[in-house]
C-alpha cells in the first residue's frame, strides 16, 4: 500500500462514520465508491518498484 492509498484508506474510514439518512445515503454511496476508484488508481500508478516490494510485504 503506497502513501496516497493509506491517505485514501483512512479518509474512507472516517467517512463511513458519518451516519446517514434519506437522500445523503445514496450522495455517500456514490463517494465511497468514488475513493474506491481512486484507491484503485492509486495502487496502479505507483512505481513498478514499489508495486512489486508491496506485493510481497516489504
Amino acid at each position: 500500500m503506497n502513501e496516497l492509498q493509506r491517505e485514501l484508506d483512512q479518509v474512507f474510514r472516517m467517512i463511513a462514520s458519518v451516519p446517514v439518512s434519506g437522500d445523503g445515503v445514496e450522495i455517500m454511496a456514490a463517494a465511497r465508491e468514488g475513493l474506491r476508484r481512486a484507491y484503485r488508481l492509486a495502487g496502479e500508478y505507483a512505481p513498478p518498484a514499489k508495486r512489486e516490494e508491496d506485493s510481497h510485504g516489504g
